[in-house]
């Protein structure tokens, strides 16, 4: 036991190490490439300024992102597919046994979320980087003989890369368990929290990165300044359904499926380029520009038009196949949207503390985004240092949370994973069941009979069997009817053949049927056995009740254990 917990602490401690020099790789080159792709000295304030720099605008707002959309679709074709490589993945990956993270799409997706982001594609890192410290701890895993619990590696890796991204190693640990964990249990709480406070460290040490501070927000004057926080978390929690749903739902994005998907990303890299004439703040990360709204330095012209730029430019670069997170622009639009409320506000309540308003706008919107309330609180805590900004970021969380979670769920990220079939809100247990095939366990004991048997031969194989129910099948192996015992002992004449019978209705399950939908189907189920057919029709096997209930409870079992492990 004492062993176990050792193992356990020194592999959290690796995945925190290696994730800091990874995530410090992966900013620096974003970094990098940012200063060498969208070369900030350049300024187009003016038409007549395209004709006299005609070799900048055509490299930099042309070619360069047209070059780099087409990698990053090429990239999806041949390695990563329609995957949303990001938190969904992970997630999923802790639910479900049969979808692992794997190392060669990891590295893959994060070069091209890294392309992504440098050329100016109106995606976040942070997403990126949960799939990527996810994955790295996925793997340092398969290096050890004895393996620790696939979902805590997982966690660990998640929790380190929010932990040296952020430099918020508590809201690491807490983003792990509610966003992606989606439970408590004691067996990850010290793995994870180590990695977190590792990485954490290692970050600031070895690398001399300090935190993205932002230092002390403002002062809440009155209880007559919380109507409005309250109010700010309700038009988030609006506003951010329009934008999840422009990014999840079908309906909400136009048709283009005309369009090859390798140059999708190529457009929407140029549409960012051309944006990026006359709004260069809303292409990228936008830390900047966040930063500036926080501290009252953008007017409300251009709040607006940042709002509504950001939330389409990301919409459509995320929908069009370049790789990044939502959280970084969902941070920037929230931080818009405060600035604009606050324009308005403070004509009610001229003593309003806008920088608090915009704190608070800005976390209520991200929150609705990835989920995680707690966690996005503790980031502002961890960010700022100031108790105040953090209380009425958690008023405004609240609210803008009821009504997000309301039409899409806890996050975008269970929007993407309803989308593929896959409801969080049934619960692990649910969750594993659906992932597991009635094929997998169906079996052979039971009775079949042939085209040119008699009612005399099944009846006497039947018995012979002890079985009260049998199969007829064709010389295929093909399902042709199904009989009870009772109804073949009631027929007058025992020499017709089995053929010749009327056919009877009865329930059938398919080998892809899962676990579940077998469950389901079988509802209202009376009798022996149900039998699971391939595509053609063939038998494949049969299963009971009994089979259903049995990994029912098995699954119910392993996770209620796993929950409650210390």
């Amino acid at each position: 036991m004492f062993l176990s917990i050792i193992i356990t602490l020194v592999l959290g401690s690796i995945i925190g190490i290696i994730t800091s020099v990874s995530v410090y790789g992966f900013i620096s080159l974003v970094k990098f490439l940012t200063n060498i792709f969208r070369n900030p000295e350049r300024n187009f304030e003016t038409i007549s300024a395209l004709f006299t720099n005609t070799s900048e605008f055509i490299l930099f707002i042309i070619l360069i992102p047209f070059a780099i959309g087409l990698i990053v679709g090429i990239l999806r074709e041949i390695a990563l597919g329609d995957r949303w490589h990001g938190p969904p993945d992970v997630i999923l990956a802790t639910h479900s046994e049969k979808k692992p993270l794997d190392i060669k799409s990891g590295f893959i997706s994060s070069f091209a979320s890294i392309l992504s982001i440098s050329a100016g594609g109106s995606v976040g890192q942070y997403g990126p980087l949960v799939h990527f410290g996810a994955t790295i701890g996925a793997e340092i895993n398969n290096l050890f003989p004895k393996k620790t619990q696939y979902d805590i590696v997982v966690g660990a890796g998640v929790a380190s890369a929010i932990s040296s991204g952020f430099g918020a190693p508590l809201a690491g640990l807490i983003f792990a368990r509610e966003v992606i964990l989606r439970h408590q249990s004691m067996a990850s709480f010290a793995p994870i929290l180590v990695a977190s406070i590792i990485s954490y460290v290692f970050t600031k040490s070895v690398f001399g990165i300090e935190p993205i501070f932002l230092g002390s927000i403002g002062d809440i004057e009155s209880l007559y300044d919380f109507p409005f926080f309250i109010a700010a978390g309700i038009i988030c929690g609006f506003i951010s359904i329009i934008y999840m749903k422009g990014l999840t739902h079908p309906n909400f994005f136009p048709n283009i499926s005309k369009i090859k998907p390798v140059l999708q990303p190529a457009i929407a890299g140029l549409i960012c380029g051309f944006v990026s004439l006359y709004l260069p703040q809303v292409i990228g990360l936008g830390t900047e520009s966040i930063r500036e709204m926080i501290e009252g330095k953008i007017n409300l012209q251009y709040a607006v038009y940042f709002l509504i730029f950001k939330l389409l430019l990301t919409v459509i670069c995320l929908r069009m196949g370049l790789i990044g997170g939502v959280f970084a622009p969902a941070l920037f639009i929230g931080a818009s949207i405060g600035v604009i409320l606050g324009f308005f506000f403070q004509q009610i309540n001229p003593a309003l503390d806008l920088n608090l308003l915009t704190v608070a706008s800005m976390s209520a919107f991200a929150s609705c985004v990835i989920g995680g309330p707690v966690a996005n609180m503790m980031i502002i805590l961890e960010l700022t240092s100031d108790y105040e900004a953090t209380l009425v970021a958690g008023l405004s969380i609240v609210f803008a949370s009821l009504i997000s979670y309301k039409v899409i769920g806890q996050s975008v990220f269970d929007r993407v994973l309803l989308n593929k079939k896959v409801d969080l809100k049934m619960g692990r247990e649910n969750i594993k069941l659906q992932q597991i095939e009635v094929s997998e366990i169906s079996h052979q004991d039971y009775c079949s009979l042939t085209l040119k048997m008699n009612i005399n031969d099944a009846i006497k194989k039947m018995v012979k069997l002890q079985k009260g129910e049998s199969y007829l099948v064709d010389n295929k192996n093909i399902l042709i009817n199904k009989f009870e015992l009772h109804f073949l002992l009631n027929q007058p004449n025992k020499k017709k053949y089995l053929k010749d019978l009327k056919f009877n209705k009865f329930l059938k399950l398919r080998t892809t049927n899962s676990v579940l939908q077998s469950i389901e189907k079988c509802k209202t189920f009376v009798g022996e056995s149900i039998p699971v057919l391939e595509e053609d029709k063939k038998i494949f096997g049969v299963v009971t009740e009994g089979d259903l209930l049995n990994i029912y409870l098995k699954v119910s079992k392993e996770e209620k254990e796993h929950e409650h492990e210390d």
